[in-house]
């Protein structure tokens, strides 16, 4: 570091300025008290480092003691002047605030992200200058990727570096589902192996064991293959140390959406071409009101456990074999070696017979009809990939509300209503008016509502969504103007009456704290 000039002096406390860029950002109020205390008694010890500004000298080390002398009313303090530039000055401060032995991991972590962002600095550059591994460089700033909730339980000694560390890399919409399950038996934080378990069970899933193929940069196209995913441990074991398996997804969604993207695909592949595969299902377990409504419509038959086949267990020796497709499950997704039942078998018929050739015919004018379909889902898929880029998407104001964005939303209130509430709105807003016209039909019934109708469905979605929230919660609020807006809900006799409670409560409390003062012996 370059220095032109370097001596002590004595200045003014006025002619001292704060600069921003101190990565120290909190300060104990009790320390500073103690410190002023101390520099009372004993003068300042340390001289604080200033470089000349245009208004006098700026501070660039000793906030703290500079602010316990200002408490003690000292008009000047010695100071050590250096000629900095702001790099150098910002490094300065950088490495006082990290050698100090109270410094938090948090703070830490901040401060390496704005020497990063600031473009001056590598993470081998910081590693260098700290005397630290990159390793410790990149898990401290992965610290930054904690959201609010979870910073503040970490200032603030909730949990621990190894808690935040395990937290810390997962996305911000995990971490807000693990804060709602992350409270023991006591209302503490469960123990850092709890909350991976937690993790392990419910968010993360092991690439071994998936369906599809990881290599597959093509299943979906946006996600592309997990070899090159960030959010694969094995892709970055700096991040991930505590994680045992070569390669976990630490992004469900993805992983689960590539699952079903699968299980459709080899799903569609087995109908279009009529290959010698039975889709199978467990008669314990729902397949899907979505699946349930294709095959419907398709014509194609489900084979179901127990009653159509039996599952073949190790080797199957069948010089015929015969194989099914899991569509539900534990299986879900697996294929099996099976065998007909003595029902089913009956069903088989002579493909030269009039009933086999009937059976062809029915399966090839499926097919075609499926052929369709997948013409449109080309056109549809192509224009869903180009919607996902347009600004119309990613500008506020390039497109303005219009009957299609009206439409959308009234479409997406009503797919929010329970099952037992549609069913109850059903016939009073003739939902099913246009039902002849299919799927379009009940876009154009939801186009017709007034907004008066539109009303009942808003306030049942508010309803249904909002009623768990505590009441500081703007959910809350939210809810309780909807409740004053019916004008048929006393909720000022509510509050009366548990003000009423509160003050018998509160009575007892006083009584309880006068009668054990009057107990303590003289």
């Amino acid at each position: 570091m370059e220095t032109i000039t370097e001596h002590l002096k004595e200045v003014a406390l006025v002619e001292i300025t704060t600069g921003k860029t101190n990565p120290r950002r909190v300060f104990n109020e009790q320390s500073i008290q103690e410190l002023s205390e101390s520099i009372k008694e004993n003068g300042l010890l340390q001289p604080l480092l200033v470089r000349p500004s245009t208004k006098g000298y700026e501070l660039v080390c000793g906030e703290r003691r500079l602010k316990a002398c200002k408490l003690i009313n000292a008009e000047s303090v010695p100071v050590q002047i250096k000629a900095l530039s702001d790099q150098e000055a910002l490094e300065a401060q950088i490495i006082e605030n990290l050698e100090r032995e109270d410094v938090h991991p948090l703070r830490e972590a901040e401060t390496f992200k704005m020497m990063i962002d600031n473009g001056d600095y590598l993470i081998e550059d910081i590693a260098t200058k700290i005397a630290k591994s990159e390793k410790f460089i990149l898990q401290r700033l992965s610290l930054n990727n904690l959201n609010a909730q979870w910073k503040k339980m970490f200032l603030e000694n909730e949990i621990n570096l190894s808690k935040a560390f395990i937290i810390a890399r997962l996305d911000k919409k995990y971490q807000k589902e693990v804060a709602q399950n992350a409270s023991d038996w006591s209302g503490g934080i469960k123990s850092a192996k709890q909350l991976q378990s937690y993790i392990d069970s419910n968010i993360t899933a092991l690439l071994s064991k998936a369906k599809f193929n990881p290599l597959d940069d093509k299943l979906v196209k946006k996600a592309g293959a997990c070899i090159n995913c960030p959010k694969r441990s094995g892709a970055n074991c700096s991040l991930f140390p505590d994680v045992e398996e070569d390669d976990r997804c630490f992004d469900k969604v993805c992983f689960d959406t590539k699952t079903e993207k699968h299980i459709e695909n080899e799903i569609d592949s087995i109908i279009n071409n009529a290959e010698d595969v039975h889709l199978i299902k467990s008669s314990h377990q729902n397949m899907g009101e979505k699946l349930s409504e294709k095959f419907k419509k398709l014509g194609v038959n489900v084979l179901t456990h127990y009653n159509d086949f039996d599952v073949i267990h190790g080797k199957d020796t069948r010089k015929s074999k015969i194989r099914g497709f899991w569509i539900n499950g534990y299986d879900c997704g697996q294929y099996a070696s099976i065998k007909l039942t003595k029902k089913q078998e009956e069903k088989s018929v002579d493909p030269k017979s009039l009933e086999g050739v009937k059976v062809q015919i029915e399966k090839i004018n499926i097919r075609a009809k499926r052929a369709l379909e997948l013409d449109q889902e080309k056109v549809h898929k192509r224009i869903i990939e180009t919607m996902s880029t347009t600004e119309e998407l990613s500008v506020v104001g390039k497109h303005k509300h219009c009957d299609a964005t009206e439409l959308v939303s009234r479409l997406i209130l009503w797919n929010a209503l329970g099952w037992s509430k549609k069913q109850h709105l059903n016939k009073p807003l003739q939902i099913e008016k246009y039902d002849e016209e299919g799927a379009s039909g009940i876009l154009k019934r939801l186009a017709e509502l007034t907004k008066n109708e539109m009303a009942i469905i808003i306030n049942n979605v508010g309803f249904d969504s909002f009623k768990s929230s505590l009441p500081a919660y703007s959910e809350a609020i939210a809810l309780r103007g909807l409740a004053e807006s019916f004008g048929t809900i006393p909720i000022t006799d509510f509050e009366r009456e548990q003000k009423a409670v509160s003050d018998k409560r509160i009575n007892r409390q006083k009584e309880r704290v006068v009668k054990l003062k009057k107990s303590v012996k003289s």
